[in-house]
């Protein structure tokens, strides 16, 4: 009678990664088809398409805030979550892009990912648009995000760090839809990803997937 709780398992991880598929895009071009590779390494992992290249959403001009920001690990992938308050706007998540870079990831700034020799590997996290600070409320307004600069990383596969970038400086403050969050996430090697945007709350989450799991959008690429 095991067999059976297996199944249940897997169908509803299936049904949760197919949101984050269908709402992710890449500007990456499509690369010719190849065989799919597929492994069978953790419940509905094989069905998880990801890829290193760069991963976007079209920034959104309603201006939202991020009130909290998690890293957790699952069967499948490190998971790192940015929460945000929609304010007067749409229940809807932000624009972003997602990929990788080599330092400096912001000019002027030197964050401790770029001296932290774990990390091999870092995905630069873009959220447009956004910020940290509701200035709906008077004088300097009110803090959304009373988090860490780096977040707790317990049991994680191949994330070593996560860092907010909080000295970008903006430089139209008149301008509130160009605010945008920064964050480098740092990891001990580099692996496919891919971005799940959601609401009810809006969110965004980067997927590190675990090594060896999952398909590569080498043989399947998102369009």
């Amino acid at each position: 009678m095991r067999p059976r709780p297996r199944v249940v398992v897997a169908l509803v991880c299936v049904l949760a990664i197919g949101a984050a598929c269908a709402n992710d895009t890449t500007s990456t071009k499509a690369a010719p088809r190849k065989t799919e590779h597929r492994t069978n390494a953790g419940p509905g992992c094989e069905h998880i398409v990801a890829s290193t290249g760069k991963r976007f959403r079209r920034p959104s001009k309603n201006l939202i805030y991020m009130v909290d920001a998690v890293a957790e690990p699952t069967a499948c992938y490190d998971k790192i979550t940015f929460v945000f308050d929609p304010g007067d706007f749409p229940d809807l998540p932000p624009g972003y892009i997602v990929e990788y870079r080599k330092p400096p990831f912001v000019e002027g700034i030197t964050t401790t990912t770029e001296g932290f020799k774990q990390a091999k590997a870092v995905l630069y996290v873009e959220m447009q648009a956004t910020s940290d600070v509701d200035r709906r409320f008077a004088g300097s307004g009110r803090q959304t995000y009373k988090g860490n600069q780096r977040l707790g990383l317990e049991g994680m596969t191949h994330t070593v760090i996560v860092e907010w970038v909080k000295d970008y400086k903006d430089t139209t403050p008149d301008d509130p839809t160009d605010d945008k969050l920064i964050w480098v996430i740092g990891l001990n090697k580099k692996v496919p990803f891919t971005v799940d945007s959601a609401n009810q709350p809006p969110r965004v989450s980067v997927l590190v997937m675990h090594s060896g799991r999952g398909v590569s959008t080498s043989a399947k690429q998102k369009g």
